[in-house]
């Protein structure tokens, strides 16, 4: 009997150093976890006229540092968007040829939109950042699908040229069309790591585009219209999301709303 006193006193004593014990052995962090914020707008925003359509994100890990490369991005736009009427894309460039020339190798026809992007670059213990310039033109359809081509032109402190090739596709439920991108990796260094996308911001639109036409013989400048506005709005605005996934095959997603525009006001005679 005495044995099994001194055994459970024993017993009761050393539970709370190992109480202890357990508490201080350090906590295990929490994995970082991608995320995403998206931004649109129209210009001008009113029912029923032509448009452009403005979007951006800003991508990040929840510990605040930039995120593993981008690898594809699929862009869901509202229903009732009217893409029939636009002159935007009355010339297209090919792929080759904006990757070897540029956007100064495409018509001018083709443009589309503009935009720049920021990125991480991973230099050692520090990183740099650029802001490249971001081109929008229309590239050859697929399967009959509208193509938009993205060309990047980083200077520094990466010297990179890249085109990225969008497809819009149908959507359904509250998005009547997406566009679907893949984005190609882009090296900081040879052999170096990937860098990482941060920003974007880009336009799909007539706004700052000039295009041309034959008009008695003579070149005239002319805007292009853009994408329509639905004549009406949705309760709650113009619904757009985004979906994004990463080199190491993690995913993040955001979405966002377009106000509806205040109502006309109409003048009494």
């Amino acid at each position: 009997m005495r044995r099994r006193a001194l055994a459970a006193i024993l017993t009761a004593l050393a539970a709370p150093a190992a109480y202890a014990s357990a508490g201080a052995a350090p906590a295990v962090a929490a994995p970082a976890i991608e995320q995403a914020s998206l931004h649109a707008s129209f210009t001008p925003n009113r029912l029923g006229v032509s448009t452009t359509i403005a979007f951006g994100f800003h991508l990040q890990t929840t510990d605040g540092l930039a995120p593993p490369p981008l690898t594809s991005i699929v862009l869901h736009m509202p229903a009732g968007m009217n893409y029939t009427l636009t002159t935007l894309g009355l010339a297209i460039c090919q792929p080759a040829v904006l990757q070897a020339q540029g956007v100064k190798g495409c018509p001018p026809n083709s443009r589309v939109g503009s935009g720049n992007a920021l990125v991480e670059v991973p230099f050692g213990t520090g990183s740099g950042h650029e802001i490249p310039e971001i081109q929008a033109v229309a590239g050859p359809s697929h399967n009959g699908n509208m193509v938009v081509l993205f060309y990047a032109n980083g200077q520094t402190p990466v010297s990179a040229q890249l085109v990225f090739t969008g497809e819009v596709l149908p959507d359904s439920g509250a998005f009547g069309s997406q566009l679907a991108t893949a984005v190609p990796l882009i090296p900081s260094v040879p052999n170096g790591p990937d860098v990482s996308i941060v920003d974007v911001n880009t336009t799909i639109g007539p706004a700052q585009l000039t295009y041309y036409k034959h008009v008695h013989g003579r070149l005239r400048p002319f805007h292009p219209l853009g994408i329509g506005v639905p004549e009406r709005c949705p309760h709650r605005g113009f619904p757009f999301s985004a979906a994004f996934v990463f080199q190491d095959g993690s995913t993040a997603s955001a979405a966002t709303t377009v106000p509806c525009p205040p109502p006309v006001k109409h003048r009494h005679k």
